[in-house]
């Protein structure tokens, strides 16, 4: 069931950034301004983060849609319905996901920066 996806959403992270997202057609683009509003969007748990992640990629194949994340103005990682699987990806058990090791330390660096009440 392919979807056709356009529009532009600009959004408030938890700490008040801006966060946009953007789709035009299959691609979708989530920007952010910087790692730690990134980290600070999901769950604190870094199983429930891979738990969610896996989920947001069936739905983006299934839909046929693909998801590029930009983190200060620069694509960290996309995942979706296309994208060529990266060896990291693939030992963290991703399919469809194209992440490299500097994306993982970046993100794991700003987890330790983001505050965060009452999440897992």
């Amino acid at each position: 069931m392919p979807i056709d996806v356009v529009g532009d959403l600009h959004l408030e992270s938890p700490t008040g950034h801006p966060v946009r997202l953007k789709a035009d057609g299959s691609r979708l683009r989530l920007a952010v301004p910087a790692w730690a509003e990134l980290s600070g969007l999901g769950p604190r748990s870094l199983l429930m983060q891979r738990r969610r992640l896996v989920v947001a990629i069936r739905s983006l194949q299934r839909l046929r849609l693909t998801l590029d994340i930009d983190v200060d103005g620069h694509t960290a990682f996309a995942l979706g319905t296309g994208v060529k699987t990266s060896l990291l990806a693939r030992l963290l058990g991703l399919r469809s996901t194209d992440i490299g090791v500097s994306t993982v330390v970046n993100f794991l660096r700003s987890r330790a920066s983001v505050p965060r009440a009452g999440r897992l």
